[in-house]
């Protein structure tokens, strides 16, 4: 039987500052065969990674990544103060073109690329679109593009994108027809929030995706259900509680 994928949510989360160079290394240094990383465009539309709608906390600024140049944001640490102090204030705000590299560099490596609302918002889904699809361009083959914005998605998928995720606030928000008619590759979900109508995983015609599991017994028995991949912040010590229960 098919074993469980971790999925490293913006890389290793838990030990280094997310979305960082440092942290995608670690987990991919870690053993990580899948990673994930939030993009977000700068004012002149170029691509970083960066989660939250504000610097505010992680990286100790005002405004958000849209009011900053890429020239700025290059030189603008992402380093959690509330969790690290000052330790990794060395760190940049990474452009995704750094991590496209960084996937050059490990083939065996797929990265889960999440789309972020609020830069939709502001440039639009298909300037966004355009920027991340070209960067993305020479690694398209590791790259699976992933947002909470069904249109965006429901755009890559008619733009020609390889393979293209669902993220879902609510499980069954992902079982209608609309949805059903994209045929996602993958669905993200909370595992809070999993549909309360499917009660085996196997069935599914997409890929299921569970999110935030951090307990090796939540994740067994999510593989009891049918799910082979699990997103964690987590990702070494998760491995080792999956890796003394044989399913990893």
């Amino acid at each position: 039987m098919a074993k469980i994928n971790l999925v490293a949510h913006r890389g290793y989360q838990k030990q280094y500052p997310e979305n960082t160079l440092i942290s995608m290394t670690g987990a991919i240094r870690a053993g990580a065969r899948f990673i994930e990383a939030d993009i977000q465009l700068s004012t002149d539309q170029v691509p970083f990674l960066y989660h939250d709608r504000t610097l505010k906390r992680l990286s100790n600024k005002t405004g958000a990544i849209h009011d900053y140049s890429s020239e700025q944001l290059t030189s603008t640490p992402l380093f959690e103060p509330d969790r690290f102090g000052k330790q990794y204030v060395d760190q940049m705000i990474l452009p995704l073109a750094d991590l496209v590299v960084l996937l050059r560099e490990n083939p065996q490596v797929c990265a889960f690329i999440e789309v972020k609302r609020c830069t939709l918002d502001h440039h639009g889904i298909e300037t966004v679109y355009q920027r991340i699809s070209d960067i993305l361009a020479p690694v398209k083959n590791q790259c699976i593009l992933i947002s909470f914005s069904l249109p965006f998605i429901q755009y890559a998928r008619a733009a020609g994108f390889q393979k293209i995720g669902f993220v879902t606030e609510f499980g069954d928000q992902a079982l209608t027809k609309e949805v059903d008619a994209l045929a996602p590759d993958y669905i993200f979900c909370d595992y809070e929030t999993m549909p309360t109508k499917i009660t085996d995983f196997h069935s599914q015609k997409a890929t299921w995706v569970i999110y935030e599991i951090d307990r090796a017994d939540v994740a067994q028995s999510l593989y009891d259900r049918g799910i082979r991949f699990i997103e964690t912040f987590d990702y070494v010590g998760l491995r080792s509680g999956l890796e003394s229960q044989g399913v990893m």
